[in-house]
């Protein structure tokens, strides 16, 4: 386990002596990321880069790299913060480059002794800059946190602990309308995709990129996960257990991201069968990669001895045609022989190589971290579920019985969409199956709309926030609003279903709760939209115009009552009769005086009283059942009104104008078109 510490500063020290002390326990103590990180490099493999603000490579040359003068403070903080607080997004390191870039760009040197309020605003400029806008608000949060830290621990002479961050969360995307409906379209996948896969799974596929891209798919979809984490998944990460009713669970053993611990995720029962067909797929395409990579442990120095390989002594001379089949190259002409060779800078020549030589070849080439497949999860090659030989599923090259390959998420996503980058050569698993959207588009797919899709179902069945972070590895539960794509009328009918006496849909419920509907079925019902009132529902078309009568529904004819739907509601339409009954006396008797104005107020009360008393009449008519809609009559004032009956006025006398010109032009020809 990693050694940490509670940094305390010492009162009695200047800022610079702190932060000096700081650097040094965070340089010396510090065990987090492993005793063999080198402090001097500016690349921590598979960690981060210590490079300037915009710089995207992972190999940063001279002038990318950061200030010497702030490097060491970045390298501390960081180790600090992810030794107490780890998570998987890592958003120091973008904090960490807008403040080197704006105590440069303020100061003119990269001391963070420097660093003020004008510098923090300007790094949070920066951030909105170079950032898209949700990584810009969390790398503001994450200056926040910085200013916080260095003012609290005394490691600067200025007190920042006031700032806060500027930039505003992006706005929820999960919303109504036509914008989120778009949203959610996108981050869930096609039922022609979804379709597509399982139907090429379900008919056992016998070409290896098959295999991988439906299997792979298949485990996305028995359980949410990162692709990144169903690639890192051990051989052995299957797990049984029979739980207390005596019935036999069925999970994989995950180590998940976003600062979740190591945990089991256990498969639906329905989803079981899949799941254990596609673990299994897997461990034949990686039998080979993990059978050489224990061979390579326990005989580093020894030729690993495949199916193909030549069967003569490890110092042996071998033919050309020998030295391509030891490393599974074509042999089928000595042309050929030659040219697989010189491509990888090998002699063409017989007797020249052994099984010695090239097996020296062979190690130099093997992976940076071998034997380690994930170093932060200890699972070595030879125990990694998708570890692979070179060009196992090229089309056009051999596969490499003895080198090693990991595949990345880019490798699978690839196979998944297609590339118009490669003017059509390269094709997805859909185009190699001949699947393709009813517009004729080429079908598309990520690795993480299946993600989306299980969370919203899970929101679907009810299962608890607390359990959808934990089932998808979330340290946070907030974190599930992003994956959650239910529609505002599943939302709604799920709120009806807790509490039957609350018809929050009125009229279109029957059909809302039956979702998903199509658009022509929806644009079928009475009323498209219905909006909640404090005396029953409007049914006003708000993508036709705003409301024009806001808090004065009893006199718009767009308010529908139902009776017997709601006492309260009945209540509250008697006591504002009661109201406007002697709001109507006062002003009556204002219009009796000759107050100046009352007579609008007047006519305003006696409208109003008039609706209320049909109303209330209409509520407590014994020979009117239950469960009826009142909407009253009524000729009021609407702007949408107002412009219709202006173009029905401009339209007639349109038609008006041109019955005179054709008279005009007839008597004109001398009726000879009479």
């Amino acid at each position: 386990m990693a050694e940490i510490f509670q940094f305390k500063p010492k009162a009695t020290l200047t800022a610079a002596e702190n932060l000096e002390a700081f650097i040094s326990k965070c340089r010396d103590q510090l065990t987090v990321f492993g005793s063999d990180i080198d402090w001097e490099e500016p690349v921590w493999p598979n960690i981060t880069v210590f490079a300037k603000l915009g710089v995207i490579t992972r190999k940063p040359v001279q002038g990318e790299v950061q200030d010497p003068e702030f490097i060491d403070f970045a390298k501390a903080y960081f180790r600090y913060q992810q030794g107490h607080r780890p998570t998987g997004t890592k958003n120091e390191s973008k904090a960490l480059r807008a403040v080197e870039a704006a105590l440069l760009q303020v100061n003119g040197n990269a001391n963070i002794d420097g660093i003020s309020i004008s510098v923090l605003d300007e790094a949070a400029e920066l951030a909105r800059q170079h950032y898209s806008n949700g990584a810009a608000y969390h790398c503001g949060r994450e200056i926040e946190r910085l200013a916080k830290f260095l003012t609290e621990n005394q490691l600067v002479s200025s007190a920042m602990q006031n700032w806060v961050n500027p930039i505003k969360r992006e706005d929820d995307k999960n919303k109504t309308g036509r914008e989120a409906k778009k949203n959610r379209e996108e981050k869930l996948p096609s039922d022609i995709a979804l379709n597509a896969l399982a139907e090429i799974f379900a008919n056992a596929p016998m070409d290896g990129r098959d295999i991988f891209t439906t299997s792979v798919f298949a485990m996305l979809m028995s359980a949410p996960s990162r692709i990144s984490e169903v690639l890192a998944l051990p051989a052995d990460c299957e797990v049984f257990e029979t739980d207390r009713e005596g019935i036999e669970r069925y999970g994989w053993r995950f180590f998940a991201g976003k600062g979740y611990e190591g945990d089991i995720k256990w498969i639906p029962t329905i989803m079981v069968g899949v799941a254990k067909t596609a673990v299994a797929r897997i461990k034949i395409l990686s039998e080979n990669a993990r059978q050489l990579s224990k061979w390579i442990e326990m005989h580093p120095h020894r030729f690993y001895r495949h199916a193909n390989c030549p069967k003569v002594a490890d110092d042996e001379p071998l033919t050309m045609e020998q030295s391509c089949m030891a490393l599974g190259f074509a042999f089928e002409s000595r042309k050929q022989c030659r040219s697989s060779l010189y491509n990888r800078g090998l002699a063409q020549k017989d007797g020249v190589h052994t099984l010695n030589s090239l097996w020296q070849h062979i190690m130099a080439r093997l992976p940076d971290d071998f034997p380690w497949f994930d170093k932060n999860m200890g699972i070595k090659y030879s125990n990694a579920l998708f570890a692979l030989n070179v060009n196992q599923f090229h089309g056009n090259c051999g596969c490499s019985p003895v080198e090693l390959h990991k595949p990345t998420n880019n490798f699978f996503n690839n196979d998944l969409s297609p590339r118009e980058a490669l003017d059509g050569k390269h094709a997805s698993i859909f185009d190699r199956h001949c699947y393709s959207a009813e517009s004729g588009e080429r079908v598309k797919l990520t690795s993480h709309q299946a993600r989306h899709l299980l969370n919203t179902i899970a929101q679907r069945g009810g299962l608890s926030n607390l359990e959808i972070a934990k089932w998808s590895g979330r340290a946070d539960v907030k974190q599930n609003r992003t994956y959650n794509h239910m529609t505002e009328y599943e939302l709604v009918g799920m709120a009806e279903r807790l509490d039957s006496t609350k018809a929050l849909f009125g009229p279109v419920g029957d059909v809302a709760k039956h979702l998903p509907v199509t658009m022509q079925e929806f644009n079928t019902l009475e009323h498209a939209s219905v909006h909640v009132t404090e005396y029953g529902y409007c049914v006003h078309d708000y993508t036709m115009s705003p409301c024009e009568k806001f808090r004065d529904c009893v006199n718009c004819t767009e308010q529908v009552c139902i009776k017997g739907d709601d006492t309260e509601k009945s209540d509250r339409i008697k006591k504002r009769l009661v109201k406007s009954e002697r709001l109507f006396s006062l002003a009556e008797t204002a219009v009796a005086s000759g107050e100046m104005g009352a007579d609008r107020w007047y006519q305003y009360h006696k409208k109003t009283v008039t609706r209320l008393r049909e109303l209330v009449a209409i509520l407590e008519d014994p020979d009117i059942e239950s469960g009826v809609q009142i909407k009253l009559r009524g000729n009021d004032f609407s702007q949408l009104r107002r412009v219709a009956e202006k173009k029905s006025i401009e339209q007639k006398g349109k038609v008006n104008e041109e019955a005179v010109m054709l008279d005009d032009l007839t008597n004109l020809l001398g009726g000879s078109f009479g």
